[in-house]
């Protein structure tokens, strides 16, 4: 079977179509005309973690034998003890250890559509590609690897696209320069949180000075100047669970959209710390939750009906006044219409798809999303849903659906990487898993 797609972004008009499978990235050219799908690009991560585990291995013990050394080790007759060195040996997982995966983590595009970035989960990097149309072969120009102390856990970039803004799973944020020649040799933080960091945004103020977003694992919402960023603008509390997702629409720059393990989608104005509308999605999620949203048995009640979920991804639009969003591991795609002055959210559609939904991007410009598929089950069909609107209704387009569908078939059917076994399935989904428990 082919592999589901783990990611997806999407260019402003959704002619290019940027996907992840595993550890690899697949780039395609859509024709508006008669949707037809063209192989632009491709990349695959080749990055060997054994070699950065064995480095780091090896620096933890040069540590110890300097600190040996200082220490100045005597036999019992007084006598300095050598230094015995030996080759690093490299950790293994234990018996019954999870297994290891090595995969691209997501992916995000440059406001220009320039420049595509990857967080990649082999070596905690960040991944720089110059996207080239004039290449006919590969589009796809690897121009940096940023490596990180910690794993990448979103990105996104200034403004200008000058800088990009990387929030990592320690807490920290950090600024690399989009156009320098080199990587960051030793990378320092910008800001730091106490907790997990899950998303970040960049917005202006009122006088056109840039501001980062950052939300964390202990329902936190920090708004900080930048590049001065040891100023803090302000905080906005008011979420009872983590945050996962955070969304600022180009259509009333004021606003903060933001979601995570609770039963409500927050509407702010950011601008003056006011949360305008907290709208609540129990009821609407109620058909779509499975078994598979059961709390854990050892976090689960006396009657065994603990149900949890948790909002995957906000996205918008440049110009219509809506908001899409999806539960994870469900078959719906939310809509909602936002009162550009008030800041009220209201349900406009709910749309199911054929399996749960994976990851959710939008064409910002000409309203379309797509949206990745659980499709594990399906026979190799139904990888992706593109999902436009109609006069006033969002649909499914099926013809476009079912061409993609036959073109990866075409395309990844012999493809070493993209084929496995149903067990050997990658991580799909990941946000549950940012829920405290008693013992965090």
């Amino acid at each position: 079977m082919i592999h589901p797609f783990q990611s997806v972004a999407s260019n402003s008009d959704g002619s290019l179509l940027f996907f992840v499978i595993k550890n690899s990235i697949l780039v395609y050219s859509v024709k508006d005309s008669n949707d037809e799908f063209k192989l632009v690009g491709e990349w695959s991560d080749e990055a060997d973690s054994t070699a950065i585990i064995k480095e780091k291995v090896t620096k933890e013990q040069q540590r110890q034998l300097a600190e040996n050394t200082a220490k100045k080790l005597k036999a019992n007759d007084g006598t300095a003890l050598p230094q015995e060195h030996k080759e690093a040996k490299i950790p293994k997982p234990g018996q019954g250890a999870p297994p290891i995966y090595q995969y691209i983590r997501n992916v995000k595009l440059s406001r220009d559509g320039k420049w595509l970035f990857a967080c990649t989960d082999s070596d905690k990097a960040i991944v720089m590609f110059e996207i080239s149309a004039e290449d006919k072969n590969n589009c796809l120009r690897l121009a940096k690897r940023q490596r990180l102390p910690k794993r990448p856990n979103a990105i996104t970039t200034t403004i200008d696209d000058k800088q990009l803004i990387v929030a990592d799973k320690f807490g920290d944020l950090y600024s690399f320069g989009v156009n320098d020649d080199q990587p960051c040799v030793n990378p320092e933080p910008i800001l730091g949180h106490v907790s997990l960091l899950t998303d970040v945004a960049i917005g202006l103020d009122s006088n056109g000075k840039q501001l980062v977003f950052t939300s964390d694992r202990d329902e936190h919402i920090r708004i900080t100047h930048f590049p001065q960023s040891f100023i803090i603008d302000k905080w906005l509390f008011g979420h009872k669970e983590f945050i996962s997702t955070m969304c600022l629409p180009v259509w009333a720059p004021e606003l903060l959209f933001s979601a995570g393990g609770e039963s409500s989608i927050f509407s702010w104005n950011w601008q003056t710390g006011e949360l305008l509308d907290r709208f609540n999605i129990a009821e609407l999620i109620q058909p779509f939750l499975t078994e598979n949203h059961l709390a854990p048995d050892r976090f689960q009640n006396k009657e065994g009906n603990l149900i949890e979920y948790s909002v995957s991804k906000i996205v918008t639009f440049d110009s219509l006044p809506l908001i899409a969003f999806f539960i994870e591991a469900t078959k719906a795609i939310f809509t909602c219409q936002i009162n550009r002055d008030s800041g009220k959210i209201a349900l406009k559609q709910v749309l199911e798809v054929p399996y749960n939904v994976v990851s959710l991007a939008c064409a910002e410009t000409t309203g379309e999303l797509i949206a990745t598929l659980d499709n594990q089950n399906s026979h190799d069909k139904n990888f992706v849903a593109f999902i436009s609107m109609d006069v006033d209704k969002f649909h499914i387009n099926q013809s476009k659906q079912q061409k993609f569908d036959d073109f990866i078939n075409s395309r990844l059917s012999d493809n070493e990487i993209a084929n496995i076994e149903q067990e050997g399935i990658y991580p799909l989904y990941h946000v549950a898993s940012l829920r405290k428990r008693g013992e965090h």
